[in-house]
């Protein structure tokens, strides 16, 4: 079984904080000495689950300012323990599934639900996608921030519990197949921006189904290659 160590559960009990404390993206948090009062540890045990923190993204540290929680907080969140899954092919797999379940129905209320300073972030988001395709660069961050954003917009607070296994979804993709579909993911989230900026649930729900569901049959196929 595994066993985590003191700076791991102080990491976990950090992220614990920053959730139950409401803590934006942005906000600064306690010093070392607070913190390590609040959870009973000693600095350096803190100093040391604040670095496995930024190592994951959660959290910022700024020489001289202190530290902050990250823009990107929720990427390495692991609430559903699946970086333990020894089985990433099984779990792709189900995660797939997963998102078939949720994700057209996020896009639907982000077509009814978002905000236009939102539309405009997700346009914003696809044209980066786009030109980094473009230029035949990895675009997987641009990737994983639309659908993310997509999210966002749905207006749903629940939402943001599940977001850590989407993005896992999407993680796992790149690392056990190593191929994307390039331009056919853009003209597919281009389709599905385009219904979102429409006001057009419906059309959203679908365009979502559709590209999830040609990137699971991609997936699933290289899958069975690789056996």
């Amino acid at each position: 079984m595994y066993h985590k160590s003191l700076p791991e559960r102080t990491a976990d009990a950090i992220s614990d904080f920053i959730y139950r404390e409401n803590y934006c993206s942005g906000a600064k948090l306690p010093g070392e000495t607070e913190l390590a009062a609040r959870l009973e540890v000693s600095r350096n045990t803190v100093r040391q689950a604040i670095r496995l923190l930024a190592e994951k993204q959660v959290v910022e540290v700024r020489r001289g300012a202190g530290t902050f929680v990250s823009s990107r907080r929720g990427l390495s969140d692991d609430l559903l323990g699946l970086s333990l899954v020894s089985d990433k092919k099984k779990l792709v797999r189900d995660l797939l599934e997963l998102r078939l379940l949720i994700e057209p129905r996020m896009a639907a209320m982000a077509a009814e639900q978002a905000s236009s300073s939102e539309i405009r972030k997700l346009r914003d988001l696809f044209s980066e996608m786009e030109k980094a395709c473009g230029e035949g660069r990895n675009y997987f961050e641009q990737d994983m921030e639309f659908h993310t954003c997509i999210a966002g917009c749905s207006g749903n607070l629940v939402v943001h519990s599940l977001l850590p296994s989407i993005q896992q979804a999407i993680l796992l993709q790149e690392n056990v197949t190593g191929r994307r579909l390039g331009e056919k993911t853009v003209e597919a989230h281009r389709r599905i921006l385009e219904a979102i900026e429409g006001r057009k649930s419906c059309q959203a729900y679908d365009a979502m189904t559709a590209h999830l569901i040609q990137n699971q049959e991609r997936i699933l196929k290289l899958m069975e290659e690789e056996k």
